[in-house]
């Protein structure tokens, strides 16, 4: 089989409720369609009690600006709502342990705000 993304919770538990009836490696992967060593990999974590009920984590660097930044980032756009990014960026990097660049400070502007301009409606 090919390689896929990691198994969720509900086929871990499908996983383990299916073992544990009694059902063969082979029947409780075509039962929940996914490889062999899959099926064997999550019942052995789970007799040993280490099962993740985790996503894998993204490969390259991590995240500049985590959940907490984003809130921050946002507030300081709420507080001014004329600042450029630069100014932006500058708050942001004040007090900062990490400095992060403009292009970053735009870019998470766009994912997390939605800018939107007043029109006029015509009666």
């Amino acid at each position: 089989m090919q390689k896929r993304s990691d198994l969720s919770d509900v086929q871990n538990g499908m996983i383990i409720g299916f073992r544990t009836k009694g059902g063969s490696i082979s029947e409780t992967a075509n039962f929940v369609n996914c490889s062999r060593a899959a099926v064997e990999k999550v019942y052995r974590a789970w007799q040993c009690g280490t099962i993740q009920n985790q996503w894998r984590g993204t490969c390259g660097a991590p995240r500049t600006v985590d959940d907490r930044g984003k809130r921050r980032l946002r507030r300081c756009v709420r507080a001014n709502r004329h600042a450029t990014v630069e100014q932006l960026t500058a708050q942001m990097n004040q007090g900062a342990t990490k400095s992060m660049s403009s292009t970053t400070i735009q870019r998470t502007l766009l994912h997390t705000l939605r800018s939107r301009r007043l029109v006029m409606q015509l009666c």
